[in-house]
């Protein structure tokens, strides 16, 4: 979080403020913000395998045995291991309730959940596909990104600040006034360039479903600024 202060206060009201001129403060309030497009070049599939057996050691070895295949069938088709890495890893027993008696547990289930990065769009299907055909049994969702999002951010910064103190300016003009330099300046959360595809995900699970990337991705950048009245 970018976070400048110099003085002044803040008044809310929806995201454009005006605080009028008293012997205190005086100023402005604006939230400017942009969002810039650009063609996404990373997916990130979250895929794994759950095992049951009646036994934790019994599931553990099971799933990783799964694992292994998969992780062994993306590496002979070019992948390696900085390519791949665990996302999480669970052991959780699985109770009967029967009869009105105590929860018995029965066995247990094992997931491991693995997050691929894919860096040729082109070949996501495929790839979804590969693991599938090698044990996976889980996919928790496919998003496409850019993976390094920092020019893109710079760029609906400056974008941002421009679209604040156009509206700061029109709010000026409405109460015959003049905006003056900016006087605080905060950066507030804002969602990197991710396009989640979960659904066709799922699709995937039942069939060969054909993965078309999206033309592009937003980062979008929110700034609150606060300018002097002249």
């Amino acid at each position: 979080m970018l976070l400048i202060t110099l003085q002044g206060i803040f008044l809310f009201l929806s995201c454009t403020h005006i605080i009028l001129p008293t012997e205190q403060n005086e100023g402005i309030l604006v939230t400017g913000s942009a969002t810039v497009q650009s063609p996404p070049d990373l997916a990130t599939l979250q895929v794994g395998v759950q095992s049951f057996a009646e036994t934790a050691q019994q599931a553990t070895a099971d799933n990783n045995l799964k694992v292994e295949k998969i992780i062994t069938s993306l590496k002979n088709k070019g992948f390696t291991d900085k390519d791949m890495e665990t996302n999480s890893f669970n052991i959780s027993p699985q109770r009967e309730y029967k009869n009105n008696k105590p929860p018995v547990v029965i066995g247990f289930n094992v997931t491991n959940m693995l997050a691929i990065k894919i860096r040729d769009l082109d070949r996501v299907g495929e790839l979804m596909q590969a693991t599938i055909d090698n044990g996976a049994n889980t996919i928790n969702g496919l998003t496409f990104s850019i993976e390094d999002p920092t020019p893109l951010r710079q760029k609906a910064r400056r974008a941002a600040m421009e679209d604040a103190l156009s509206r700061a300016e029109i709010l000026a003009e409405a109460i015959d006034v003049e905006v003056g330099k900016p006087i605080s300046i905060q950066e507030l959360s804002s969602g990197g360039p991710v396009v989640q595809a979960g659904a066709i995900a799922e699709l995937a699970m039942d069939a060969k479903v054909p993965i078309q990337a999206p033309n592009d991705v937003g980062t979008k950048i929110d700034l609150q600024v606060r300018f002097e009245i002249k």
